[in-house]
């Protein structure tokens, strides 16, 4: 990372450090970016390059937790879809629960604010279609193709799982994330049980996946 990089980098994680703490000390709704400028001796102008909204500010540590998308695609390319999402899952569950008391805090201010809240699930969904083309990639198929969208649900899901059993470790890093490890461990040796479609349907599916009826259509 240049130097340009690294002070940009630093400038906005100290925008984001102000904006949050003026949150929890004072509230969403009463705390205005001219606030947020000025305690982070920034000017308005540069604020608004780096977060045009406050709404993308109160989100943004979330945001970078949601990106398993990106996560997947740091990992090398031999690497098997299943390990390299179980390390994409590792690296973000950590940020989706937070380290501490104050996280957890700035997650209830977003649960209680409606715009934020709202802007938290078109996050989720554009971050799914996200997950959904990093996996095609992977996996040479469409990104439409069954397996990669319930690949990239599935991965949501335990993603949630594994952000619940970092926060319930406690501890220190190494505790959380040995928990982690061994949910993921676990998940390995479950028999899932799948929703089945009608007895006597006669419905399956082909070498390529597709769904088959009983008339072979």
């Amino acid at each position: 990372m240049g130097l340009r990089e690294l002070k940009a980098a630093r400038t906005r994680a100290q925008i984001i450090d102000t904006a949050l703490d003026l949150f929890l000390d004072q509230g969403y709704d009463e705390t205005t970016m001219e606030q947020i400028a000025a305690k982070a001796e920034v000017g308005t102008t540069t604020l608004y390059r780096y977060f045009p909204s406050k709404d993308l500010l109160i989100l943004a540590r979330l945001e970078e937790a949601m990106d398993l998308g990106g996560a997947l695609r740091e990992r090398p390319a031999e690497e098997p879809v299943d390990v390299a999402l179980g390390a994409a899952v590792r690296k973000c569950a950590q940020g989706v629960a937070g380290e501490d008391e104050r996280d957890a805090a700035l997650r209830r201010v977003i649960d209680n604010s409606p715009v934020p809240r709202a802007m938290l699930w078109d996050l989720g969904a554009r971050y799914a279609g996200d997950l959904k083309a990093a996996i095609a990639e992977r996996t040479h198929r469409p990104a439409d193709d069954l397996q990669v969208v319930m690949t990239a649900h599935i991965a949501y899901a335990v993603l949630q799982v594994a952000a619940d059993a970092w926060q319930e470790a406690g501890g220190d890093h190494a505790a959380r994330a040995a928990a982690i490890d061994g949910l993921l461990h676990r998940l390995n040796t479950l028999d899932l049980v799948l929703p089945a479609p009608p007895a006597g349907t006669g419905t399956g599916t082909d070498a390529d996946g597709r769904v088959r009826t009983a008339s072979g259509a």
